[in-house]
């Protein structure tokens, strides 16, 4: 019997898959090479599992602390010095996701090459990216078209409200003791903090519409790779399936194997 690749995981027959020989720069970082099967999906399931911990963990952790009675609030709002308006608790999320996603086309560029396919297809990882892109320069648009309707809404209602203010100065002394003997609590719960800004509106609204693009692009992507790129045989020999259990020997008689509708000469 032939000595196991790797004794603690003796399923892996197909010497290519070998997790010693895995370089994790080459397959993140080289997009002109090639990456076995078990190699991508290792480099794959670490990129996905980033991104969930990157978020689900800090997200969680602020939320039992605040209902705690701790005061976290600064987490949720955005750092000055970042240019786009992301929770501080996030901005490692969205950073390790844009590097990733040039990774995992790296990645997939690597593994379609390895199977013998158009590297062409690694494009489809990037879909997400783009439309998230796209949808920001959308939304800002947006926002700076919401901002200005805005203003052009307040501008009669300010010159009105000078006017009135003109008009009541002259009857101020009358009635300022009436004033003052009434209780204001109505006005304390009708005051309004400042209105946002144009840039506020426009990072706002293209933020909104880039995630919505990105999640809602991400899902098929992430069934092809899982379903497709990570099936894929090792060297382009052999069916699709998941796994390493055969060796490249096994796969390349099984390639070769007629199927049952065929007649051998």
């Amino acid at each position: 019997m032939a000595e196991p690749i790797d004794h603690h995981r003796p399923w892996i027959r197909d010497e290519r898959d070998d997790p010693a020989r895995m370089d994790w720069l080459q397959t993140l970082f080289n997009p002109f090479g090639m990456t076995s099967k078990l190699h991508f999906s290792r480099a794959w399931t670490f990129m996905f599992m980033g991104r969930i911990l990157l978020f689900i963990v800090p997200v969680f952790s602020v939320s039992i602390a605040s209902m705690a009675g701790a005061d976290l609030g600064a987490a949720w709002k955005p750092l000055g010095f970042f240019p786009l308006p992301i929770p501080a608790l996030l901005v490692p999320f969205f950073v390790f996701t844009i590097v990733t996603a040039l990774t995992s086309w790296v990645a997939h560029m690597r593994r379609l090459a390895d199977a013998n396919r158009s590297t062409l297809k690694a494009m489809i990882v990037l879909i997400p990216l783009i439309l998230g892109l796209v949808g920001f320069a959308g939304g800002v648009m947006m926002g700076v078209t919401g901002y200005e309707a805005q203003k052009a809404q307040s501008a009669p209602a300010a010159v009105e409200k000078k006017e009135e203010g003109s008009a009541a100065a002259d009857a101020a002394p009358v009635t300022e003791a009436k004033a003052e003997a009434k209780p204001k609590p109505a006005q304390a719960r009708g005051r309004r903090g400042p209105q946002p800004t144009m840039k506020q509106m426009a990072l706002g609204g293209g933020m909104g519409l880039a995630t919505l693009l990105w999640a809602l692009a991400g899902l098929p992507v992430m069934l092809w790779t899982l379903l497709h790129v990570a099936r894929l045989p090792n060297g382009g020999v052999g069916p699709l399936r998941t796994g390493s259990d055969l060796t490249q020997e096994e796969q390349r008689k099984l390639s070769t194997a007629p199927k049952p509708y065929q007649t051998t000469a």
